[in-house]
């Protein structure tokens, strides 16, 4: 299911990447074809840590879960460090990973979904919400959190080995941290899809106010 989910997203996109001229949106695209497709493949390797491991369903949310997803996300900003540099001094980049948390959070939101087909239509839309909301802006920040590090390292000093690899572990484990956390709130039911509402919220906001200020 989600390797169809995954697919179903990306060719759409793939196909507007051939089309659209503007270099930017192609570069953004790209990020998000890689989130949904990352969705998939942690969905696989959670889908065998339980299977193989034996860990619960809970330690998998809060310990395994965050860092698995967080390291595929951030592939891409990976790959550009070794292969394309120059790409990490645009500010673009930052958002560029932010995109790649929203492909990312639209395949799993839709997975999450066929599992609740149970629910009432208002729950279903009242759930449906929440995850939007909530996980979707988490999962942008998680990953924009390690973008933005990348890009304030990047600065004048790349080329000559001035990289610092120990700050780009730092964002990512806090990119964890944020995961995990987020992953806590949500199991306390009511209370904590609210507060992942509102979070989500004030996380969107603070990253409307960065992206204007980069701009």
């Amino acid at each position: 299911m989600m390797l169809a989910l995954s697919v179903a997203i990306t060719v759409p996109l793939l196909l507007l990447v051939l089309l659209v001229d503007n270099a930017q949106t192609r570069f953004l695209l790209l990020f998000f074809i890689w989130g949904s497709t990352a969705g998939f493949l942690a969905s696989e390797i959670n889908s065998e840590l339980l299977a193989v491991a034996g860990i619960s369903l809970q330690a998998l949310q809060i310990q395994f879960a965050p860092l698995v997803e967080e390291l595929l996300k951030a592939v891409p900003l990976a790959v550009l460090v070794v292969v394309a540099p120059k790409y990490l001094r645009r500010r673009e980049i930052v958002l560029a990973a932010v995109f790649a948390g929203f492909g990312f959070s639209l395949v799993e939101n839709f997975s999450y979904l066929i599992q609740q087909q149970q629910l009432s239509s208002f729950a279903l839309t009242q759930y449906v919400i929440t995850r939007s909301v909530s996980t979707t802006v988490m999962h942008g920040t998680a990953t924009g959190v390690i973008g933005a590090t990348v890009y304030y390292l990047s600065g004048q000093t790349l080329d000559q080995f001035g990289f610092k690899p120990l700050f780009a572990l730092y964002s990512y484990c806090l990119a964890v941290l944020l995961h995990a956390l987020f992953n806590i709130v949500v199991l306390f039911a009511v209370l904590g899809q609210t507060v992942a509402i509102l979070s989500g919220l004030v996380s969107y906001l603070v990253l409307w106010v960065l992206f204007r200020t980069l701009h």
